[in-house]
């Protein structure tokens, strides 16, 4: 059986070989390429985060930081035109939900969970988010869902998940694709995630602190389920570094290094915990009491010093990698919160020195730094990953007990001038030499590290990338110029139909198809008008004289998707829009006792429904004759002096601009 590896008492291994959590966190120091492969190959990527997936088991996922996510869906029903889903977007209870999108365009909440604006409203709104924290145990249930389907209980709960209930109601066809373009819309939504304790504060909040993040990843059952593997201190010390606030080059400031993502509860720890840590440039080592530090990658100077006094042997002093290991330029990819919670090239980090030495770009391999949520942060952590990868100088040198101290530190000062080793030094592996049981000798891997790769200026911060417009489809178009008039129609000599005229500028395309409606202003009864292809016009018969009307056009793809519609209301239907010709040769003479003639011509249009007598202004007497005919009106005014005039009025009830007369005549 091998026997326990031990440092200063502290057990780094169990009696079977295993690693302890100190062991583990000490092995993770130098993390092992199969450690980063596994990282690579289960970290959930921002855009998959957002994905509204169906799997029948899926893996749990947490988050910490301020997070966009999408979820799985565990529930989906739909009845009598309503749909019900259910999606869960992660593990435990998150602090607040900043803003709701549906298809990826931000969406309001109104009363009870209604998503307001025009997209989703028709007679009203169509769509509702009802959302859980992932409280444990949720006080509620979704009792929408249990008044369709008993089924769904106060045993529904979905306690410790966060989780959303979205549900649509359908609409007629033809606007159907303009409120659901994309079927049901995909769910995703941008919140403040995991609360994490604050030793400095003693208050457990929501934060985007990352030594406070690594700090509760380490405590939770979901991760190390090591609560007391750190000293509080030496978070509450690294989270003040990580609040320090620094200056933007495009203006304002942030927080030095933030969290912004998200694993799955099946990922190995240390996956995990190596991708935070590589997000600040952090490692994690282990200390005299056993427990284990902190650093995120700010600069402190080494407060421990060796000098020549406590060498035994300098065994190997090399300028660092050769050619075919060293890089001057690295690419990576970081989750960016200002372009969208998407993941996203980093401008590449050059090193021009390196550059010029070496003669040639040597790329070094991509970093993926996606719980990283600003381009600046990303700058910073490739600066202090180039530095790391490439050091200028690597020895190892066998030193007296006296160096024991080192191998609990970051970074170590060497004052060696005698050959040439003088500055700041990071400490890589060791080990530790016996001799009866007394420590005998000190082995440490050192490499040179420049105080100047932890400082970025602004110049330095980079270009932040910029995404082109999304290649949305543009839809249907909406018609263009449509009016719409009375426009009766004449059937037969002196008859005519009450209609309406609609006209439109011809589409951008022979494919679209013309939909015309028409219905009665304050009805809902809406009827389909027959329209010829590529007709750009249309009158429609067959109306009630005088009535209003409201009609509606869009156009239909050859798929039968309905683009957004053009209203025009209170159109009223006329047989004949234009006033007809006045009535001429207006004539009045004497037929005695207290009688006159009147006489004239009826008008000459062929719409005229009646001609109207009036005498002194009133209505003396309606003669209905054809167009054109003598009219001769007998009149009994009674005996005295009278003015007499005519107009006429067509089948639209509509009168001659002006009337005819007036004509005086004395009448015994």
């Amino acid at each position: 059986m091998a026997g326990q590896l031990t440092v200063a008492g502290v057990a780094l291994t169990t009696a079977a070989g295993g690693l302890t959590l100190a062991g583990s966190l000490v092995n993770f120091v130098g993390a092992t390429l199969l450690n980063k492969a596994l990282a690579q190959m289960n970290e959930p990527k921002p855009d998959d985060v957002q994905v509204n997936s169906k799997a029948a088991v899926a893996a749990r996922m947490r988050h910490y930081g301020l997070v966009k996510a999408g979820g799985n869906t565990v529930f989906h029903r739909a009845r009598d035109g309503v749909s019900f889903r259910v999606i869960v977007h992660g593990h435990g209870e998150i602090a607040e939900v900043e803003q709701h999108y549906l298809n990826n365009e931000p969406v309001e909440l109104a009363g009870d969970g209604l998503v307001a604006g025009d997209q989703y409203y028709y007679k009203r709104p169509r769509v509702r988010v009802l959302g859980r924290k992932g409280y444990a145990p949720h006080l509620t249930y979704f009792e929408r869902i249990n008044a369709i389907w008993p089924e769904w209980s106060e045993l529904h709960r979905l306690d410790g998940l966060w989780h959303s209930l979205i549900i649509c109601e359908s609409v007629k066809a033809e606007k159907f694709r303009a409120m659901y373009p994309r079927n049901e819309p995909d769910l995703t939504v941008l919140a403040q995630t995991s609360r994490c304790h604050d030793p400095r504060t003693g208050q457990t909040a929501f934060t985007e602190n990352m030594a406070l993040a690594i700090a509760d990843y380490v405590a939770s059952p979901d991760g190390f389920n090591r609560p007391g593997a750190f000293d509080e201190a030496d978070i509450a010390a690294q989270a003040d570094i990580c609040d320090q606030e620094v200056a933007l080059a495009t203006g304002g400031t942030e927080r030095l290094f933030r969290v912004s993502g998200s694993y799955l509860l099946n990922e190995k720890p240390q996956a995990v915990l190596s991708r935070m840590l590589e997000a600040c440039a952090g490692r994690v080592r282990l200390k005299p009491n056993g427990k284990v530090a902190l650093k995120v990658g700010a600069w402190v100077e080494p407060t421990f010093t060796l000098t020549f006094a406590d060498l035994l042997e300098v065994q190997e002093v090399t300028s660092g990698p050769d050619l075919l290991d060293r890089y001057n330029m690295l690419p990576a990819r970081f989750n960016s919160h200002d372009l969208g919670h998407v993941e996203v090239d980093a401008e590449p980090w050059q090193d021009a020195a390196r550059l010029a030495e070496d003669g040639e770009v040597l790329v070094g391999p991509a970093k993926s730094i996606l719980m990283s949520p600003s381009h600046r942060q990303t700058r910073a952590v490739m600066k202090i990953h180039m530095e790391r990868d490439n050091p200028r100088q690597e020895l190892r040198v066998m030193c007296k007990p006296r160096a024991l101290p080192a191998i609990y530190e970051e970074t170590i000062a060497l004052d060696i001038p005698q050959m040439g080793l003088v500055g700041a030094y990071e400490v890589g592996q060791y080990s530790l030499s016996f001799e009866k049981g007394l420590l005998h000798a000190v082995g440490l891997s050192l490499r040179l590290v420049d105080a100047g790769a932890f400082a970025l200026s602004l110049s330095e911060q980079g270009a932040v990338q910029t995404l082109p417009e999304p290649d949305t489809a543009s839809g249907v178009p909406v018609p263009q110029n449509v009016a719409a008039a009375s426009a009766g129609i004449q059937t037969a000599e002196n008859s005519f139909v009450a209609a309406i005229g609609v006209g439109w500028q011809t589409p951008p395309s022979d494919a679209l198809e013309p939909v015309l409606k028409i219905a009665q202003t304050g009805s809902d009864n809406w009827q389909d008008v027959t329209v010829g292809a590529g007709a750009s016009s249309v009158t429609i018969p067959g109306l009630v004289q005088g009535w209003s009307y409201d009609l509606s056009l869009a156009f239909e793809t050859p798929g039968g998707v309905v683009g957004e519609a053009v209203e025009i209301s209170g159109v009223v239907a006329l047989a004949v829009s234009t006033p007809p010709a006045a009535p001429t040769g207006l004539v009045v003479s004497d037929t005695g006792a207290g009688s006159a003639r009147v006489e004239m011509i009826a008008s000459s249009s062929a719409s005229l429904w009646k001609t109207e007598i009036y005498r002194d202004g009133a209505l003396a007497g309606i003669v209905y004759a054809g167009p054109g005919s003598a009219i001769a009106f007998v009149d009994s005014c009674g005996a005295g002096s009278f003015a007499w005039s005519a107009r006429s009025v067509n089948v639209s009830n509509i009168n001659s601009s002006s009337d005819t007369g007036p004509v005086t005549a004395s009448i015994a």
